[in-house]
């Protein structure tokens, strides 16, 4: 790799770096790290590099390893760039979707401290977290407005992102989110994003696994793709050009590069009590029965044995082991009691509601939480998503039959600090359940394991009561890890080259999720939303889906409630549009909108037998969709008759006026009835902030919006064309402004000199195939002028209209034109190119939107004319043919994948990409 440029911010001019000690006391609310956690900040810092395996007991601050590589980044912001070496994103990966997430609180605190310094307690703090932001901020080409952007990829619809990729990020996600973006087949990411997540994922990354064994298809999956690649050339610095993967692991495998506690740790008082922890558990060993009715006994038992509100957790396997210990407790315990149920299957509506409780400060079970006496006692009925990253702590635990792993998880939620010496826990083993035909295959989820972690503990209990199982002792007593991963299988370079094609994606393809997830993991997942109207299909959903209002459940449970001939309607590949399918059309990672009216979903997330209306998260931030049935869905108000009066879907020619008159009079009506979910307050404002004024948007739903709501979608949206902006923007200076933009995004990753150049005028080229004439009277909806437009300022309920006027084609692709006036300028100058690299010129001219994967599909056009502009002073021309493809970009995009990498050939188009979205959101041009 050529040598790079150096940073853009002078090194002299950054403050002096601080200590860890120092920035971990500003974060931590001025606590010590613990020995490990300076030990390996130090090991990181002097070049010694991330182990492989973090081998920390559970409760001994494993998350500060986020600490570590924020600091770490900071303090590589003064190296040459040519000689840095921290990944500037830091990605943590639990193996399922969390409700309690103590690392993203931690992450969303440490930003907080980074944008605010001054709200750190004392004057040393401030200081400290003041240099540590201004070191961040250096590293962004994006003028560094944000110091540390937290992203969270919690499942389902996945749209945020890092701003762009010279952005300090900490991402937080899920294997499947991760996994499925690094292979270009982003689960709740819309195909033409698919390349821009693959670059995240895949380049400039530190990816930090939380209980690496629960993952350990996807730990092997990174380092094995690189040999797929082996002669690409690194776009960044060899160690910054590739995901750098960590296992962090209180029960790993790592015998050679693993990093553990040392003499120093064992001698520190807060980690010796942790390690002793009082921990006692007894076994049942029952030869039969119902685990449900068990689990409650055994809970019932435990609760029992004190005489004052305690808490509780119940571990169960699956969820509808859960769902029926939480059923039968709540009756059991009366109102004594608050009982909770978590099973990871929750929108963020209902997380919320639980995540409050559960962490409350008076009733709660933070670890945090005062010693202070109980108004009532909490208990929790968890499946295994309590198991990782909740930092809570129980005075009793009851779990069903698992394996060595998750029994050691289990046990960290119980007495983590060492202070409750009544603590108790309760390990209740059945045998495995018989499969059909009689036959036995193991318990559910943990195949044979737990008949070995059953002798191992009776073994260590004897004939005692119980067993100790401190943290210092339960490795011992349980002995080694015996589950069986399965099989993945391996990637080949053609399977990789047919998933980079994420434009036109081959018929048939493999899918992604048994390459990090294993053969054997059947719970391939669909994320469901709830919806008070789903359009037919072919029209596009709104409000745009979000993540907070998505449920992941396995796909084969889903389908065992479904008749089997239940229409379901998905969102298509542009993340928008509703696509009608049938049940066995369904595949892992589809997004599926159901009726409101369906159900499936209460109080505590998904529960198949629940018939109840569903509220529609979606709409409080958004509006109100004038359909009759939605609204009596939404409110149980029959307003047919007045929705007809605000659309005058009759009347040849409607009047606005009469249409607002209409609309007020619908909101006065909606007044005597009250939305589900809503309270009468909530309800009264959210009818206030509604707009009388009907939106009318083709192949939507037409809508009452709020007076700050949502819109309809983002000014890159990849349906067809999008190019609206509150202000008219020339075509020059957007061109300028983003060229101007990747190349400083560019200089800031230090990719090589050749490269920053051909960025840079891919940037000012990308859009100039808008000069085309009917693109012109598009975007000025028919009135004629000068100069030549990039963003229009044409209402919204007048683009597609405006489009079939000025006689664009449907489908038709403003960035095929930009490549045939860059391939004209290239052939009309005697030396056009001066060194510049034309394959990935014209590649990432092309490729701006997502397209040029490896083709731009055509369009139904035939016109005979032609589009022109002047480059650098050169009059350059080409066919405005849209039904033309280009055959050679196949062969340039292959040629760019052997040269870069896949990944590589990826950050590339993403610096462009995200410097035109960053310009064309208005923060550049004004």
């Amino acid at each position: 790799m050529t040598e790079a440029l150096t940073p853009a911010a002078d090194a002299r001019s950054l403050p002096d770096m601080p200590s860890f000690n120092a920035f971990y006391a500003a974060v931590n609310d001025g606590r010590r790290p613990f020995p490990w956690q300076s030990r390996l900040a130090e090991q990181v810092r002097t070049g010694g590099g991330w182990p492989q395996e973090i081998g920390i007991p559970t409760g001994l601050g494993k998350t500060a390893c986020l600490d570590i590589a924020v600091w770490w980044l900071a303090a590589d912001a003064s190296s040459e760039l040519c000689r840095r070496v921290a990944p500037t994103r830091i990605w943590w990966i639990v193996n399922r979707r969390l409700l309690v997430d103590a690392t993203h609180e931690h992450a969303e605190h440490i930003a907080s401290l980074l944008r605010e310094p001054s709200r750190a307690s004392g004057e040393d703090q401030r200081e400290t977290l003041a240099a540590v932001t201004l070191r961040l901020k250096s590293l962004s080409g994006a003028d560094g407005e944000v110091p540390l952007q937290i992203v969270r990829l919690r499942g389902g619809i996945a749209a945020n992102r890092p701003r762009e990729p010279s952005q300090p990020a900490v991402i937080l996600s899920t294997v499947p989110m991760f996994g499925s973006r690094l292979l270009f087949r982003g689960y709740g990411s819309s195909r033409s994003m698919r390349p821009i997540d693959a670059a995240l994922a895949g380049t400039d990354s530190l990816v930090l696994v939380d209980e690496a064994h629960l993952a350990a298809h996807l730990m092997r999956l990174v380092p094995a793709l690189a040999e797929c690649v082996p002669t690409a050339a690194p776009v960044l610095r060899k160690e910054r050009s590739s995901a750098q993967i960590v296992s962090l692991t209180a029960t790993g495998d790592a015998t050679d590069d693993r990093f553990e506690l040392d003499d120093a740790d064992l001698a520190h008082v807060i980690v010796q009590e942790r390690l002793d922890a009082p921990k006692r558990l007894e076994v049942r060993n029952e030869a039969k029965g119902s685990a449900p009715k068990l689990l409650v006994d055994a809970a019932i038992d435990l609760i029992g044995r004190v005489d004052q509100p305690t808490s509780c957790v119940v571990f169960t396997n699956t969820p509808s082991c859960a769902r029926d210990v939480f059923s039968a407790l709540g009756p059991r315990l009366g109102s004594q009691a608050d009982v909770l149920l978590l099973t990871g299957r929750n929108r963020e509506r209902e997380a919320e509601c639980i995540r409050q409780r559960i962490l409350d400060p008076e009733n709660g079970v933070s670890a945090s939480r005062a010693a202070t006496p109980r108004v009532c006692t909490l208990v929790v009925v968890a499946t295994q998503t309590l198991e990782v990253g909740a930092d809570v702590d129980f005075e009793f635990l009851v779990t069903e039959q698992c394996g060595v792993r998750s029994l050691i998880q289990r046990l960290g939620r119980l007495n983590r600090l060492g202070e409750f010496s009544h603590s108790r826990a309760i390990y209740v083993h059945l045998p495995p359940p018989k499969r059909d035909g009689g036959s036995n295959q193991g318990w559910p989820v943990y195949g044979e394991e737990p008949a070995s972690v059953l002798e191992q503990l009776e073994r260590a209990q004897g004939f005692a009561v119980d067993v100790d199982v401190s943290p210092r002792r339960v490795a011992n007593v349980l002995g080694a890890p015996m589950e069986d991963l399965g099989r993945a299988p391996e990637v080949l370079p053609a399977l990789l080259w047919e998933w980079t094609k994420t434009s036109t994606p081959p018929p048939g393809e493999a899918p992604v999720e048994p390459y990090f997830s294993g053969i054997a993991d059947q719970d391939r997942s669909v994320s469901l939303i709830w919806r008070c109207h789903v359009p037919p299909a072919g029209n596009r959903l709104w409000p745009r889906p979000r993540a907070t209002e998505t449920v992941d459940v396995p796909l084969r449970e889903f389908r065992d409630i479904l008749r089997d001939d239940e229409a379901m309607c998905r969102l298509g590949s542009d993340g928008t549009t509703i696509e009608g399918v049938s049940n066995f059309q369904l595949r892992p990672g589809d997004t599926v909108v159901l009726e409101a009216n369906r159900g499936l979903l209460d109080e505590f997330g998904w529960a198949p037998e629940s018939s109840a209306i569903v509220t529609d998260d979606s709409l409080a931030d958004a509006g109100l969709p004038l359909d009759a049935v939605a609204l009596r869905h939404s409110c149980g108000a029959d307003v047919a008759t007045e929705v007809a009066g605000v659309l005058q879907l009759e009347v040849e020619e409607s009047d606005d006026d009469e249409r607002n008159r209409a609309a007020s009079a619908l909101i006065e009506v909606l007044r005597e009835h009250q939305a589900a979910g809503l309270t009468e307050a909530a309800w009264t404002e959210f009818l206030n902030q509604l707009v009388p004024q009907p939106a009318d948007v083709a192949g939507e739903v037409s809508r009452l919006q709020l007076r700050s709501g949502d819109e309809g979608g983002s000014s890159y949206d990849e349906f067809d064309e999008v190019s609206l902006s509150p202000e008219a923007v020339e075509l020059d200076r957007h061109g300028a402004a983003v060229g101007s933009r990747a190349k400083r995004i560019a200089e800031a990753l230090g990719v090589e000199r050749e490269s920053v150049e051909v960025i840079a005028r891919a940037g000012e080229s990308h859009d100039l195939g808008k000069a085309d004439r009917r693109f012109q009277g598009w975007l000025r909806d028919g009135e004629p002028g000068e100069p030549a437009l990039a963003k229009s300022k044409v209402a919204r309920r007048r683009w597609a209209a405006a489009r079939v006027a000025a006689g664009w084609p449907r489908g038709g692709r403003h960035e095929e034109l930009s490549a045939r006036l860059v391939r004209s300028w290239l052939c009309s100058n005697a030396d056009p190119a001066d060194g510049l690299d034309t394959d990935l010129l014209l590649h990432l001219v092309v490729s701006h939107h997502g397209w040029g994967r490896p083709l731009v599909l055509p369009a139904v056009d035939g016109t005979d004319a032609i589009v022109e502009y002047e480059i650098e002073g050169v009059p350059v021309s080409a066919s405005a043919d849209l039904a033309r493809v280009d055959w050679e970009q196949p062969e340039r995009f292959a040629r760019l994948n052997d040269r870069f990498g896949p990944w590589g050939v990826a950050l590339l188009e993403a610096i462009v990409r995200q410097a035109d979205h960053i310009v064309s959101a208005a923060t550049e041009v004004r």
